[in-house]
């Protein structure tokens, strides 16, 4: 059987380790012939024996039934039900679900109580609240000077926190306290901020029960109509952009 092409033909293989490139050719002709049945087989023969060969080598097979044999003992094989399976893990899903519904439904009904029973002071000062400016401590509020920098350093801002590495957060938090973030558009001493500030305090020690419950939680964040956002565990705040337009007002949950 002869093929007819104007450069030569090659038939390739590639393993792992080995690349075999046969190339067919007749000298002075345009044609080529194709190889011999017998020729084929004694190809597909070497190329068989190549992988028997380097395959083993390069998976780790030979060490895997070694680790096997070794701790053979500690192993169980078991017959599994897909169905079951399945069910097991949509179990776990609907019970991890549950925990954070159970928490966030604590926090929006504790929310509607200490709102409920905070009493309005119209003459209340910023040295009466006490809490963790996540701003004052910022890079970003060293930036600020006059009014501002002022503001984002003044007398209600009294917490003085330390916080440690946790890699679940990926940052340094401090579980004993939440943090605080005000828009930078919002005056903090205003009696409606300040109001504000008084009685999502008492917010903190809901989030502090959600996570004991559910330590798989991880942040927990309130944000109130009037731009206050008080979130759980504290730690300095990191603006997304060097410009500070965050507003929780404006988020899109």
């Amino acid at each position: 059987m002869a093929i007819c092409a104007q450069s030569c033909s090659l038939f390739c293989f590639v393993s792992i380790q080995t690349v075999l490139i046969f190339s067919l050719s007749a000298p002075g002709t345009n044609g080529f012939l194709f190889p011999q049945h017998y020729t084929m087989q004694y190809w597909a023969g070497r190329i068989e024996q190549e992988i028997e060969r380097v395959v083993p080598q390069v998976s780790g097979v030979q060490q895997i039934k070694g680790i096997y044999n070794e701790k053979r003992n500690q192993f169980e094989i078991k017959k599994n039900s897909p169905k079951e399976l399945v069910e097991k893990v949509a179990l776990d899903i609907e019970k991890l679900l549950a925990k954070k519904r159970k928490a966030l439904e604590r926090l929006a009904r504790a929310a509607e109580v200490f709102q409920r029973a905070n009493a309005w002071k119209d003459n209340i000062k910023e040295n009466e609240i006490e809490y963790y400016d996540a701003k004052a401590d910022s890079e970003y509020a060293d930036e600020f000077d006059g009014e501002e920098g002022a503001q984002m350093k003044s007398t209600s801002q009294q917490l003085q926190l330390t916080f440690v590495d946790d890699p679940n957060f990926k940052t340094q938090v401090n579980y004993s306290s939440t943090a605080v973030q005000i828009p930078t558009d919002i005056y903090k001493g205003s009696a409606v901020i300040l109001n504000e500030l008084n009685w999502t305090a008492a917010l903190e020690e809901v989030f502090i029960q959600n996570r004991n419950e559910d330590p798989s939680l991880l942040w927990q964040v309130f944000g109130s109509a009037t731009g206050v956002t008080r979130y759980y565990p504290a730690t300095p705040w990191k603006p997304p952009n060097k410009i500070d337009l965050y507003d929780v007002r404006r988020r899109p949950w």
